[in-house]
């Protein structure tokens, strides 16, 4: 993404999070974590609005070091040690430091597929250990409201991971751990390293799709209620947990 189409995605994100604050007559949270808006009762959102990535997290290896409740967190930032500090030495002997990574890579899918792993995994990344109550998308002008826990939870149960392969002669297998849906066979998001540049160098990057998801969610969750037309829409235990006041 350029740095123009990432500043257009940031606008359109804080827009969506005041549209929905106001809708709920809550406000816009400050933080820089996973909470966007916060209602009068206390009640936290996350909001993603994008068109067809979501950015879950990005996070270079001084961050991975703090996060000391981030299941996996080790594993990542033993993917990120696979480079060098200094990207124009990556640049000089890139197949060198990709082959170190798919090692790490696959002990990082291995770890995740262990016990609830995957799921705890998911219950730091979408909602920060549970300080997000609700998890919000925004398709074509409509508020799509899930109960955090009931989100990460049908994620965890219809994935399964995979270890990418390459498809072209100048890529490399085991580049990234992929979350593939169970009933389509298809990638819904990607843990991957950026080093495409300067500024998004030695990062993790965990994205999801948003029309995959959005698919996959609705197709599990039979439930729902217009709490405003054409502008929000509860599905599942969202229903009688989110109130607008």
């Amino acid at each position: 993404m350029t740095t123009e189409n990432a500043r257009r995605v940031k606008l359109a994100g804080h827009a969506a999070e005041k549209e929905f604050a106001k809708l709920i007559n809550g406000k816009v949270s400050t933080g820089s974590r996973k909470k966007d808006v916060i209602d009068s009762n206390g009640y936290v959102y996350s909001i993603k609005s994008g068109d067809k990535k979501w950015q879950i997290f990005l996070y270079g290896r001084s961050r991975l070091l703090n996060e000391i409740d981030f299941q996996g967190a080790k594993l990542i930032k033993q993917c990120l040690d696979c480079f060098p500090d200094s990207r124009e030495n990556y640049t000089k002997n890139k197949p060198f430091y990709k082959n170190l990574l798919k090692k790490e890579m696959i002990t990082l899918k291995q770890y995740l597929n262990k016990n609830n792993n995957k799921l705890i995994f998911f219950k730091k990344s979408f909602l920060n250990n549970g300080e997000v109550d609700f998890f919000v998308i925004k398709d074509n002008g409509v508020f799509h409201v899930f109960n955090g826990e009931e989100f990460i939870k049908l994620i965890d149960t219809n994935t399964y991971l995979e270890n990418s392969k390459a498809v072209r002669k100048d890529q490399f297998d085991f580049q990234k751990v992929i979350f593939k849906i169970e009933k389509y066979k298809t990638t819904l998001g990607e843990i991957e390293v950026r080093n495409d540049s300067k500024v998004h160098y030695r990062e993790a990057k965990f994205w999801l799709d948003k029309k995959k998801t959005l698919q996959l969610l609705k197709s599990e969750i039979t439930k729902s209620k217009n709490l405003i037309p054409n502008k929000i829409t509860a599905f599942g235990k969202a229903i009688n947990k989110f109130k607008i006041l």
